[in-house]
């Protein structure tokens, strides 16, 4: 007589002990089987007898606690948690009593989930899937979700999973316990026609009826084997083979995350009112870190647009604060004037405060004492009348141009008001001009809509009654200059008065200093907005927790068919980012839409979104799904399967 060939299953001396408080209770007590390919085997045995850890033990879903398990000749009781899950894909198939099947998907998808993890293209699995529900009787139902099927047919679909992956061992756990008797005897056929296929059925039950379709049967009893048929060599087969070859399988990571994307569409749109207000906190917290980004953009946008109108070949020349200061004259701005070469302009400032009053009514200013020149140059723009000259400076003339919303507060909005009289700290001026308002909301532009300009000479003389000058605006002819000039004029400057006693600072600097604070202001925008990105964070992260407690059992069953710790984690962070992706999106497009109307009523941008501010505001978002989302995750794929499956 040939010899047999070795056991396909070994147990030798396996254990299982569980901690109840303080006491330890042994589940299992040294157990030692051997069983077979091709044999059909019932384990029987009352409640808490041991029978469903054996199964468990068996399928890789558990771990003894002493004692040696092999596999087709391999050790596998010291096997890490990936490995285990290598093995359920390949070898094990389960059908449990009360089906275990996820109710989002179709009876065709259902069976296809271990194909999933095991990296089956989906062209080959879908074929595969097909073909085993028909075989089943379920051709006509591989479309119908799982509450659309009677009780055999869901056994039958949980059935042809079991079979997906060309498993040489299928585990059914009280597979009729849920169906009634004519379901139950064909589902019975089912499982023992598996053998003749090359499958290893083990079935636990305790109904001794079901149990005489085995050709082998063994009795627990207190965790202990109390009585065991022996096995039958007649139905042995060689070992069924993988439904899929190797050609026909894809990376299983790469099946893994296209699950996770589908999975995480599912459950999001199966659970509306839960992601909506997911997606609520997360739109809020998105849509006011970029709108914060934009407007904190569009003040830099505007201040840097004031210094641009100098071209970059402005300096500006001012009095220092303290005991070393010396006053700014006239005197000196005709010395730069005269004795500094490629000036393209040199315009010297005086400013203070005054009361105007005219058309009725009397506003509080800024007078600034300048050159029409110079009011040029700095990029204004008259609305109506015209900019000083030399004949007005010369004869200090009583003429003040108003900035337009000055203009506006005086005379009111559609009133003319060049050729008006107002008075300045109760001296009459004429008005010969007044700007235009479609210049910076931000700036120097902003200070000039609100304040009245008169001629230097006038307001030295008039007004202020000093020749003291606030500032001297110097403009190189050419910006490669810049540095020479403000060189020349630092060394005149120290000719006429000695050491440093003003402060000069050319147009880069300027702009470098505007630059510095501007990000300043952008990164204190961003933050307060990123607070409620960090509310709607937690509360992604509650809401996620709350997920993973309802769906423990789903958890189980797919590492039951396979699934790693990693699958798992993926499919957990990949729902949070999707949510959190989705809410970002949204929060976007309602930030862009605000900054459009805001600049529709504005005279020009006030908000300015770049493509790093939308990068940065969806970005946010994702990456707040996937750290809240993190935890969550983890705590699901860091389950115990066997827990899982009995929450």
């Amino acid at each position: 007589m040939e010899d047999r060939a070795p056991p396909l299953i070994r147990l030798e001396n396996i254990s299982r002990r569980y901690r109840a408080g303080d006491a330890e209770v042994g589940a299992l007590k040294n157990v030692t089987l051997d069983i077979y390919a091709g044999e059909f085997v019932a384990v029987m045995g009352p409640s808490g007898s041991g029978k469903t850890t054996l199964m468990n033990i068996i399928g890789c879903l558990d771990q003894p606690s002493g004692g040696e398990y092999f596999h087709d000749g391999q050790p596998v009781h010291a096997t890490s948690a990936d490995e285990r899950a290598r093995l359920r894909r390949k070898a094990f198939g389960f059908v449990f009593q009360d089906y275990n099947l996820l109710r989002m998907v179709t009876a065709q998808e259902n069976v296809e989930m271990p194909a999933i993890y095991a990296g089956t293209r989906r062209r080959i699995r879908w074929a595969r899937a097909a073909e085993l529900l028909s075989t089943l009787g379920l051709a006509h139902r591989t479309g119908h979700h799982p509450n659309e099927l009677s009780g055999g047919e869901r056994q039958r679909v949980a059935i042809a999973r079991a079979l997906m992956n060309g498993a040489a061992v299928v585990l059914a756990d009280e597979p009729t316990g849920s169906v009634d008797s004519r379901n139950g005897e064909e589902i019975m056929a089912q499982l023992n026609a598996l053998p003749e296929r090359g499958c290893t059925v083990i079935l636990v039950t305790h109904d001794p009826v079901v149990a005489r379709y085995a050709d082998r049967r063994i009795e627990l009893l207190d965790g202990r084997v109390v009585s065991d048929t022996g096995t039958n060599p007649g139905r042995q087969v060689s070992t069924v083979g993988a439904a899929t070859a190797g050609a026909t399988r894809i990376r299983a990571p790469v099946a893994s995350l296209a699950e996770s994307l589908r999975t995480a569409h599912r459950t999001l749109r199966g659970n509306k009112s839960r992601t909506a207000l997911t997606l609520l906190g997360i739109v809020i917290g998105v849509f006011s870190v970029t709108a914060m980004l934009g407007v904190a953009q569009g003040m830099r946008n505007s201040i840097m647009d004031s210094f641009r109108h100098l071209g970059g070949a402005g300096i500006m020349i001012s009095p220092r604060f303290g005991e070393d200061s010396k006053p700014l004259t006239l005197s000196d701005a005709e010395a730069i004037r005269s004795q500094i070469p490629n000036l393209l302009l040199v315009a010297p400032e005086i400013s203070g405060g005054g009361t105007l009053v005219g058309g009725g009514n009397s506003e509080s200013a800024r007078i600034t004492a300048t050159t029409g020149r110079a009011m040029r140059e700095r990029g204004l723009i008259l609305a109506e009348g015209i900019f000083f000259d030399e004949t007005h400076s010369e004869s200090y003339a009583p003429v003040v141009i108003l900035g337009g919303l000055l203009a506006g507060n005086l005379y009111g909005e559609r009133a003319r008001a060049v050729g008006e009289y107002v008075l300045i700290n109760g001296e009459p001026y004429q008005v010969i001009g007044v700007l235009k308002r479609n210049e910076g909301r931000f700036g120097s532009f902003d200070f000039a809509q609100r304040s009245a300009h008169v001629p230097l000479t006038t307001g030295a003389a008039r007004l202020f009654d000093r020749d003291n000058l606030d500032s001297i605006q110097v403009v190189a002819a050419n910006t490669d200059q810049v540095g020479t000039v403000q060189n020349s004029i630092e060394a005149l400057m120290s000719r006429h008065h000695g050491g440093s006693a003003f402060r000069i600072t050319n147009q880069a600097e300027i702009m470098e200093v505007q630059n510095n604070i501007g990000r300043i202001v952008s990164l204190v925008f961003g933050a307060i907005g990123g607070i409620s990105l960090v509310v709607a964070g937690i509360g992604v992260m509650n809401i996620m927790l709350a997920s993973v407690a309802e769906r423990t059992r789903e958890v189980g069953l797919r590492m039951a068919i396979g699934a790693r710790q990693r699958d798992i984690l993926m499919q957990f962070v990949c729902e949070a980012a999707m949510v959190a992706g989705l809410g970002g999106a949204i929060g976007l497009i309602g930030a862009l839409g605000l900054g459009a109307l805001a600049n529709s009523f504005a005279p020009t941008a006030v908000v300015a979104f770049t493509p790093g501010i939308l990068l940065v505001g969806l970005s946010c978002a994702t990456l707040t799904g996937v750290i809240f989302g993190f935890a969550p995750a983890r705590r699901a794929a860091g389950m115990d399967p066997v827990a899982a499956l009995r929450a």
